[in-house]
């Protein structure tokens, strides 16, 4: 018999198909799988972390939920990495690439059963450091030609249309974008690149496989590393990575590293989804685990 648990919601308001009906819908859902469950909206960006924090040390929540997109979960995940309470997913962003990644159930009624179950997995999220802070990230972050689409795609683009304004974005970025070239450290070798993606999951944007294991159950990223030196190669690889044939395009590699380093100025920077300034940047693994309620990964074990 399943123990009755204490529940908090954290919902973001600005997440890209948030909707009062969607909340009250899984509410009504953890209630009937015996729950107790208290909805806290967030009022400003990093007021989920703020929220996350204070419920986990008060220990009166077995689990604390994040309805938003990934930039809600990762803000969420910020406040809870090193706790005993669990992280909840409730997707309700652009893309969910993490509920996707770690197969949440996107069905209100499944979901709640899931945080009833009590089932949890550890993961390892990563960090990074700019000189304007750090951040900790659940899914991916990147440097790059892929990080300025993030930092160029509307925010009420995405409200109306979803993931669908990032190919907006890219569409346009390819015409404007300068493609530079710099040198990533990973484990203080150095690579060079025109952009990086530096990913505990293996998916990206959505469902789009980026490579063929999952890291987040382990003390590892992968780094996808693109050297492309005209517009057309960008094309090329942009077209290959939402075919599936990333890793046979020319021009990109994939390796395993702890720790990531670039120490070029003026690239920007995003992290699961939301633009996190400039380099340089520094990126490493999270000192501390998380826990998070979702089905066995054995597929995807890497």
């Amino acid at each position: 018999m399943v123990s009755i648990k204490n529940v908090l919601v954290i919902t973001n308001p600005a997440a890209g198909h948030h909707n009062p009906s969607s909340i009250a819908r899984f509410v009504r859902h953890l209630r009937h799988a015996g729950l107790h469950p208290t909805v806290v909206p967030t009022r400003y960006r990093g007021h989920a972390t703020i929220l996350a924090r204070d419920a986990a040390a008060g220990g009166r929540y077995s689990h604390i939920v994040a309805a938003g997109g990934d930039g809600t979960i990762a803000e969420v995940a910020a406040g809870l990495a090193g706790t005993s309470a669990i992280l909840g997913i409730l997707p309700l962003g652009s893309a969910n690439v993490l509920a996707h990644e770690l197969r949440i159930p996107f069905d209100p009624a499944r979901n709640a059963e899931l945080i009833r179950g009590g089932h949890a997995a550890t993961l390892w999220p990563g960090t990074l450091h700019t000189p304007a802070g750090s951040h900790l990230f659940v899914q991916m972050a990147s440097i790059g030609f892929d990080a300025h689409i993030v930092h160029t795609t509307s925010t009420r683009l995405k409200a109306r249309i979803g993931r669908a304004a990032y190919a907006v974005s890219t569409l346009s970025s390819l015409a404007r974008y300068r493609l530079t070239a710099f040198t990533v450290m990973i484990d203080d070798v150095p690579y060079r690149a025109t952009t990086v993606i530096v990913s505990k999951g293996s998916l990206y944007a959505g469902k789009y496989r980026l490579t063929r294991h999952s890291a987040h159950q382990h003390n590892r990223f992968s780094v996808i590393l693109f050297d492309m030196s005209d517009r057309l190669s960008l094309a090329r690889t942009i077209l290959s990575l939402f075919l599936g044939r990333i890793e046979r395009q020319k021009g990109t590699r994939t390796v395993t590293a702890t720790t990531v380093h670039v120490p070029a100025a003026a690239l920007p920077i995003q992290s699961d989804g939301d633009a996190k300034g400039s380099s340089p940047v520094h990126l490493a693994l999270s000192p501390s685990p998380l826990r998070v309620a979702m089905p066995p990964l054995t597929a995807r074990a890497g």
